[in-house]
């Protein structure tokens, strides 16, 4: 209990540290902002102003608008400048959605349990393979809190941005059966009106080439008609 004492006394000051922190220049934060498979990186709005989840919200707004100051593409002549602040201006659009924060904050918070329950076993299992018990036991309360920390911080990060991916990953599924199913409704209604048309245009041909026929034949009548008329005479 005492050694979580400690690792969360550590969190806290960490968290303050973050909070206080300087963003450093434009090109940190664009290269911070667009990493390779960004649209990844970037699912965890929080993640993207470099903020707690729990902060208050003049927090995340100062944070926002000392973020969009260095990436705002009129401000910054990169050209990566537009996607990056749009990376910033999508976080803080979900974040200020009262229903998309609710949900963002319940995954990073099961992504967090599920991180410590990970790094437990981690040095439950580091603990059962030594071979000298009580040293272990000794190193293990011993273990300097910081870094025991660091560790939990980073397993807890690996976790959460795995569950953002996760669910990312089923909408994108989702969406996709989604597309293919109204391509096969929409190419159906098409066959659909196609053969109506065809049908349509067999029936106008059948009627055409009817009345032709039926005019072709009364000509035929006619002229025989006069014939046999010219006969009698």
């Amino acid at each position: 209990e005492d050694e979580n004492s400690k690792i969360t006394a550590v969190q806290t000051a960490s968290r303050i540290k973050l909070l206080n922190s300087d963003l450093g220049t434009s090109l940190n934060q664009i290269e911070r902002l667009l990493p390779p498979s960004f649209e990844w990186k970037n699912l965890n709005p929080y993640n993207v102003l470099q903020i707690p989840h729990d902060v208050e919200h003049d927090t995340v707004q100062r944070r926002y608008k000392a973020l969009s100051l260095l990436v705002h593409p009129d401000k910054c002549r990169d050209p990566r400048a537009r996607d990056a602040f749009e990376e910033v201006r999508k976080a803080m659009k979900s974040i200020e959605d009262e229903t998309k924060r609710k949900h963002v904050q319940s995954l990073i918070e099961a992504g967090r349990k599920q991180g410590k329950r990970e790094w437990i076993d981690v040095k439950q299992k580091r603990k059962a393979k030594s071979i000298d018990k009580s040293s272990s036991e000794k190193a293990f309360a011993n273990e300097d809190a910081v870094a025991s920390a660091k560790q939990l911080s980073i397993i807890q990060e690996k976790a959460v941005m795995k569950l953002f991916a996760e669910i990312e990953r089923s909408r994108r599924d989702v969406e996709m059966r989604k597309r293919k199913q109204e391509k096969r409704e929409r190419q159906q209604e098409d066959e659909i009106v196609k053969k109506e048309k065809e049908g349509r245009d067999f029936d106008k041909k059948w009627r055409e080439e009817n009345r032709v026929g039926k005019r072709v034949g009364n000509w035929r009548d006619f002229q025989q008609d006069g014939l046999k008329k010219k006969k009698k005479h």
